[in-house]
């Protein structure tokens, strides 16, 4: 206490020297005029005033007394600059009076700009005792202020305490603790602090507000209402006008006031800046009421996220509004929302039924087990009025949710089922067994198919059906008998009208008979086939019309009718010009067996103009030369046999085609260019057949002149040339190991005969089988070593080409890419068959793809599809799938979606699956969300079996909702299918959290 009289007593002698200072225009001056001018809240003309000491030689006292008024001023300002004067006044004076006053104004420095962590950390440093005046309250208020803003209720609420005799803060400091026992909960105790409050003057004039609150929260719905309505009439505390209009609405609300209560509401959402979500239930619940569901859909979707029963109810409110709407796929995950959560088992009962209802009705939600929660239901609510439909939903549930295996289950635990279940499982079985064929599963598909047949004794569609099916599953394990029975049955019993499912059959059963080698009646199957499919429906392609007519034709080239196969050829060809050169090139070999080798080489020059990709034009070539050696024209026959090994030269024929042309020179007596044939043979592909077959002729010439050591000196001079009279020793090894390989798979006969005949003749083909079996035991850099020595050291044997196809496979697969696609581009040019043709090709297109050679992946796709040799509807799907791709990346749209667009008609197939997704997600970037949402829906609404893309789609149709403003169907999309996919790929969980 008298520390204290005696810093007044210094304050006193202060003022007396300032009054009789004022006027000095000498520092002492300026720094009393500042003083003043600060002491008037005159913070600029304080600042102008104690800035001009400096230069007027100021006392160490002046000084210091003038960096302190300074930053106190600066801090009245609010200027960043006070921090930094402060600062320095620490530093300049470590033993100043006013130290610790200057380090308060630090820590206010940092509260006034709501930085209250930092604040109190400067406050922690400030020894009360030192501070004057009312300073030390005013710290002790801001701290305790700091800890209540940082949510340390606890300690603040310990400060205040201390406050509450304070005339300065006693009135805030009770009101403070009233609010921080308001958000404890505690309300007793807060309300017997706000009612000690001085409510005239802030911030106590916020009392009224926190009772009616409290009010509310203890359901005295009358008090809230009358403090809300006084509040709002004095309009005394405007930052709570909003929230007073929604206590007010409330409060009538659950006093059964509803028409009184939505005008408060409706303006409390209009003002508030983020309203809560039990007003937007109330005027959603509204609203549905009155038959606006829009207008209630956009309320109740606000008041999702408390995670309460209300919002339980909300959602059941929301799935309503959206039946009501016509939005069932939206109806239903509001409805599983509603059903997840048990705050109310009514609200919850009632949203499962309608939740089934909509299933049953065709609602889809992303991998929506509504079979699960059927059951679930069963369980909890065995007595439930709804359960009589429950095991009829159950089945159909499972068959909605495309898990037929669970609703096989689920039927074969019935034990009397009904004639409706048993038409079920009728269904169920088919569908099992055409899905198991499509993925190779053909003893599970016949199984499953034969089961149905059985049940559907009474039922001729189903059985029909199965008929079909069973007839594919055994003509693909090649059990031809089975299936001609089968595809016979089904022409028996299908009525006459369903003409496509009727050629479809007689088709199969032709290519039954003709895998029989049964031709006369193959050929019956394909007329008959041929004859339904012409009052058949559109969709029967003309290209499938047009493989029936090659079917016919081969049958009469087989029973040696040519006539007759070059007329069906004939037909083949004008039905499907496109992809004819099959048809073409066989009409040219039945001319040449007729003897017509003019009308031949027409056709096969024909056939080079118009297809001049296609992997049948060497050994067109071929025969072309020979058609022209049988009409005499050798120097023709000359000129083919030399376009055809310098255009094809490492292909089979174009081997053959140099060992023709020697033939050619020795039967026109140019014995020498024979000769030199001969050799070119040997010594260009030394390690082939070809070259074998030269050599024997060759020697065969040499010795006609006598001169067999000429001969033997030639072939030894050409490195891996033919050798004769191989020990019987190594043939007998090989063969062994060979049998052993193709028996058993075994390697380690292979292995021992490259290690004990290093120069074998059958090194080339061992060498092969080591790198076929290294293939197919996953080991890619094993096959790709083994596949090499074939081609570096055999590069002209038969199974050159082989080794070249598992070479580029193995590179792909070991990321090799560009390798890879070097090798196929080799292989494409010393292909010799259409089989192999086909699978360079398809591999340079695939390699092609993952380089960004976009342009060539389309040259390469159409040279596939250009002929219909070798094709298989897998292949066919892949390809068109992958030109659509490379069509979109190349800006080529429409190209790119008309291939898609058909591939999507069947998302069974994986590329079907795969092209709707590409191309919803293609019209979406373009900003053609209508057609990119009409895409998604249809691949959503579909049965495709494949999982991750139908998850994709998913992800996609909320992308869509997204773009069209529908946030809120978008998110619950998304968080439905988090909650159901019964995948584990990390990209799709990746990609929904991307987008909540």
């Amino acid at each position: 206490m008298k520390r204290q009289l005696i810093l007044a007593a210094l304050c006193c002698a202060a003022a007396g020297a300032t009054v009789a200072q004022v006027n000095s225009p000498d520092a002492g001056g300026y720094l009393e005029r500042g003083i003043l001018m600060f002491d008037d809240r005159n913070y600029e003309g304080c600042i102008d005033q104690l800035a001009r000491i400096h230069s007027l030689s100021p006392t160490p006292e002046q000084a210091e007394r003038a960096l302190y008024y300074l930053g106190l001023a600066s801090q009245g300002l609010g200027d960043d600059e006070a921090l930094a004067l402060f600062r320095k006044f620490l530093a300049d004076y470590p033993v100043s009076p006013l130290r610790a006053d200057v380090m308060m104004s630090v820590g206010d420095y940092w509260f006034n700009r709501g930085n209250y962590a930092e604040a109190l950390q400067e406050y922690a440093q400030v020894n009360p005792l030192a501070l004057t005046g009312n300073r030390c309250d005013d710290m002790s208020y801001r701290t305790a202020y700091s800890y209540m803003m940082l949510g340390e209720y606890a300690t603040a609420a310990s400060q205040f305490r201390t406050l509450q005799s304070s005339e300065e803060y006693g009135n805030v400091a009770r009101f403070y603790l009233g609010y921080i026992a308001y958000v404890n909960k505690d309300y007793t105790l807060a309300l017997q602090y706000f009612r000690n409050v001085d409510t005239s003057r802030e911030p106590g004039n916020a009392a009224p507000y926190y009772e009616a609150q409290i009010a509310f929260a203890q359901g005295d719905f009358n008090r809230s209402l009358d403090i809300s309505r006084r509040l709002l009439a004095s309009g005394s505390v405007p930052a709570f006008t909003a929230e007073c209009n929604r206590l007010a609405g409330e409060s009538l609300y659950n006093l059964g006031d509803e028409s009184e209560a939505l005008p408060y509401l409706w303006k409390y959402c209009a003002e508030a800046s983020d309203p809560q979500p039990s007003a937007f239930y109330i005027l959603g619940v509204s609203e549905y009421r009155r038959g606006d569901y829009d207008a209630a859909i956009k309320l109740l979707q606000q008041s999702i996220g408390t995670h309460s029963a209300m919002e339980q109810s909300a959602y059941l409110f929301l799935g309503q509004a959206y039946l009501k709407r016509g939005d069932n796929n939206s109806a239903l995950m509001a409805f599983e929302n509603a059903y997840r959560v048990d705050y109310d088992r009514e609200v919850r009962e009632t949203a499962f039924y309608n939740y089934a209802v909509a299933r049953m009705d065709g609602g889809r939600v992303p991998f929506g087990n509504s079979v699960a929660l059927l059951e679930n239901f069963l369980q909890e609510y065995p007595n439930s009025t709804y359960s009589a439909d429950v095991q009829r939903y159950i089945v159909n549930g499972y068959m909605s949710d495309n898990d037929y295996e669970s609703a096989l289950a689920a039927l074969d635990k019935i034990p009397n089922p009904s004639a409706e279940l048993i038409q079920a499982k009728q269904r169920v079985l088919l569908v099992l067994g055409s899905r198991e064929y499509t993925s190779g599963k053909i003893s599970q598909a016949i199984s499953h198919l034969t089961q149905a047949r059985r049940l559907a004794s009474d039922n001729p569609s189903i059985r029909r059906q199965c008929d079909l099916w069973l007839g594919d599953c055994y003509y693909t394990r090649g059990n031809y008998d089975e299936a001609a029975s089968s595809y016979r049955s089904f022409i028996a019993s299908a009525p006459k009208s369903d003409t496509r499912n009727r050629a479809i059959a007689y088709y199969d059963l032709g290519y039954t008979r003709f895998c029989q080698e049964r031709y006369s009646d193959a050929l019956t199957d394909f007329r008959d086939a041929v004859t339904v499919m012409q009052s058949a429906p559109a969709d029967l392609s003309r290209s499938l019309l047009a493989d029936c007519y090659n079917r016919i034709a081969d049958c009469h080239y087989y029973q040696t009718d040519f006539t007759s196969a070059a007329e069906a050829y004939n037909k083949a060809y004008d039905l499907n010009p496109s992809s004819g050169d099959y048809a073409l090139y066989q009409l040219a070999i039945m001319k040449g067996l007729r003897k017509d080798h003019a009308g031949k080489i027409e056709s096969i020059d024909a056939l080079a103009e118009r297809f001049p990709s296609s992997g049948l034009i060497p050994n067109a070539l071929l025969e072309k030369a020979e058609s022209q050696s049988a009409l005499g024209q050798t120097d023709q026959a000359i000129a083919t046999y030399r376009h055809l090994v310098q255009q094809y030269p490492n292909t089979a024929p174009g081997r053959n085609g140099y060992l023709q042309l020697a033939i050619t020179y020795i039967n026109r007596g140019e014995r020498s260019q024979g000769i030199e044939t001969y050799k070119k043979v040997i010594y260009t592909f030394p390690s082939s057949e070809e070259a074998r077959i030269a050599a024997d002729d060759l020697k065969q010439l040499y010795a006609a002149d006598g001169r067999l050591q000429d001969f033997v000196a030639f072939i030894n001079s050409v490195p891996n040339a033919p050798r004769y009279e191989a020990s019987e020793l190594e043939k007998l090894a090989f063969q062994a190991a060979e049998n052993d390989y193709v028996n058993s798979g075994a390697t380690s006969k292979l292995s021992a005969y490259i290690a004990d005949y290093p120069q074998g003749a059958d090194r080339a083909q061992a060498l092969y089988y080591l790198a076929d079996a290294a293939w197919n035991e996953g080991k890619p850099a094993e096959a790709q070593g083994y596949a090499m020595q074939v081609i570096q050291t055999h590069p002209d044997s038969e199974v050159a080409e082989d080794a070249m196809l598992i070479k580029a496979a193995a590179e792909s697969s070991l990321g090799k890419t560009e390798i890879a696609y070097s090798t196929y581009q080799q292989l494409e040019s010393r292909a010799s068959g259409s089989n192999m043709l086909r699978e360079a090709r398809i591999g340079l297109m695939r390699t092609a793809a993952d380089l960004g050679k976009y342009a060539e992946v389309v040259n390469t796709a159409d040279k596939l599809l250009a002929s219909t040799a070798a094709n298989s509807p897998a292949d066919l799907n892949e390809i068109r799938f992958m030109r659509g791709m490379a069509n979109n990346s190349l800006g080529n749209y429409d190209k790119a979606y008309e291939d898609w667009s058909e591939l999507a008609e069947n998302p069974a197939d994986i590329f079907g699956a795969k092209s709707a997704y590409y191309m919803g997600n293609s019209q979406l970037d373009r900003g053609l969300v209508k057609g990119a949402k009409s895409t998604a829906e249809k691949l959503i609404d579909s049965d495709t079996p494949h999982q991750y893309w139908l998850a994709r789609g998913f992800i996609l149709y909320s992308d869509i909702l997204r773009k069209e403003g529908k946030k809120f169907e978008a998110d619950e999309y998304l968080k439905s299918l988090k909650n159901n996919y019964p995948g584990t790929e990390a990209d799709i969980f990746q990609m929904i959290d991307s987008r909540l």
